[in-house]
């Protein structure tokens, strides 16, 4: 790991310890709980315990002046750390490690941490509100759901924190606010939005003139634009989405574009699955898009990459992470830990395994636990 490279982009985070308690330097300690976390610690002890095991290793590139810190000392670091501050030197340092392709997709989407309540202090689980480029594999940023508010005041706020010129952003249903398409806009990409009953005559517009485009005598004379998208499921299934667009003069009477700045199109998702019963379900979804409606190829791989963010992200962080199960209670450092963990998820990813038997995430993470320097393949 080149340290001249890691202090040009965490360097300028703020260190709030008062000068003379310094005994640990700070950039000793983010590397040390990044590449804990990479090697699968989940909780401070084991960041700790992970230092001591590989003290001498971790020398060859830490200054450590006074060894390994403790783990109350990492718990008042990740305390006070600048969250903002952390985000930024992430997505720089990765870009200059690693290089980020253009984005194409970027989807928006929030997550419990469940773990983090407590009943007794009246405490609710953190909601973090997260951006994740599709194209690059990682996170972008992160925003807590304060409890008092929700995800419709938050969007906005991580959409202008992120350079998506060019790219899609995804929403589910949530984020279908007039105030988010304009902001979206403002910040020179486009979007596709879930539609559901919580904009109701939104909604049943769409819904109806789907309904209709399915009569024969109707639909052709309507400019339908359709697209097949096949995914192999689990066990050897087939999943069959079935993408269809209409231009906004379709809808024209029933939505106003001066309000939903940018649409250009209204969208239907049929969604064919075969369940457990060997049944098949049918699920139809709809979606606003600044998108042009005879771009339906992109529209509905869009649409399919952000539902990845569940299982690429957000299942991962909960299986192999154990995210639900940590315990911090601390917002600021609970924030701060999920950063980290997001930042370790982006690092093991995308490298190829180091052999047949290293084929998961879990299993890195132990080979690293094992053999700490397999971890400068991911951040050289």
């Amino acid at each position: 790991m080149d340290r001249n490279i890691f202090i040009s982009c965490f360097g300028e985070i703020k260190d709030k310890r008062i000068e003379r308690t310094k005994a640990h330097n700070l950039l000793d300690i983010i590397v040390l709980i990044l590449f804990s976390i990479m090697s699968g610690a989940q909780t401070f002890e084991e960041i700790e315990q992970f230092g001591k095991l590989h003290i001498e290793w971790l020398k060859g590139f830490l200054l450590l002046p006074n060894g390994i810190p403790s783990h109350d000392t990492i718990r008042r670091v990740l305390g006070f750390l600048d969250h903002q501050q952390l985000i930024s030197g992430f997505i720089i340092w990765i870009s200059k490690i690693k290089g980020l392709v253009a984005e194409n997709v970027v989807a928006i989407d929030g997550k419990t941490m469940k773990g983090s309540h407590s009943r007794g202090k009246g405490l609710r689980a953190l909601h973090v509100l997260s951006a994740y480029s599709c194209a690059n594999g990682l996170s972008l940023g992160q925003l807590k759901v304060d409890g008092k508010t929700n995800e419709i005041t938050v969007i906005p706020e991580l959409i202008k924190q992120l350079a998506i010129t060019g790219a899609i952003v995804t929403i589910d249903a949530m984020g279908c606010q007039k105030e988010i398409t304009k902001v979206i806009i403002e910040q020179k990409a486009d979007y596709l939005i879930a539609v559901k009953e919580n904009q109701k005559e939104l909604y049943e517009t769409i819904s109806d003139v789907f309904a209709l485009a399915q009569n024969k005598e109707y639909g052709d004379k309507m400019p339908l634009q359709k697209f097949e998208d096949k995914i192999e499921a689990s066990h050897g299934k087939i999943e069959e989405r079935f993408t269809t667009t209409l231009p906004l003069k379709s809808v024209v009477h029933a939505i106003d574009p001066k309000e939903w700045l940018g649409i250009t199109s209204v969208v239907k998702i049929e969604r064919r699955a075969e369940n457990k019963k060997g049944e098949i379900t049918v699920e139809n979804r709809y979606f606003i898009s600044s998108v042009d409606h005879r771009e339906v190829q992109r529209i509905g791989s869009a649409a399919r990459l952000h539902w990845g963010i569940e299982n690429k992200v957000h299942w991962t962080l909960d299986v192999v992470f154990k995210e639900d199960d940590c315990r911090i209670r601390d917002e600021t450092a609970a924030l701060n830990f999920a950063w980290f963990r997001k930042m370790a998820l982006a690092l093991l990813k995308p490298i190829e395994p180091y052999g047949k038997k290293v084929n998961s995430i879990k299993k890195k993470m132990l080979q690293n636990w094992a053999r700490p320097e397999s971890i400068l393949k991911y951040v050289c």
